[in-house]
């Protein structure tokens, strides 16, 4: 089973932080990340990425950490 996490980020410079030691955490469970900034010239507060991640059992913990985030949305595909 393929898992696509997709994570919107709100508010970059006050919740980067946390969300890097979040990812740095289970970064063995992370097969793919790809970060999406949607700037132009400027820097933009928010912020997408996709992670494939291995469908193991801290998935919902690690889910639940991200969650924990003020600021982050995410949503889940499954293949």
């Amino acid at each position: 089973m393929t898992v696509i996490i997709g994570i919107k980020l709100k508010d970059k410079i006050n919740n980067s932080i946390k969300l890097q030691e979040i990812l740095t955490k289970y970064n063995c469970a992370i097969k793919l990340r790809i970060g999406i900034n949607n700037s132009g010239f400027f820097c933009s507060e928010d912020g997408i990425i996709l992670l494939q991640t291995d469908s193991g059992d801290k998935e919902l913990e690690f889910e639940k950490e991200l969650l924990d985030i003020s600021g982050i949305e995410l949503q889940r595909m499954i293949f």
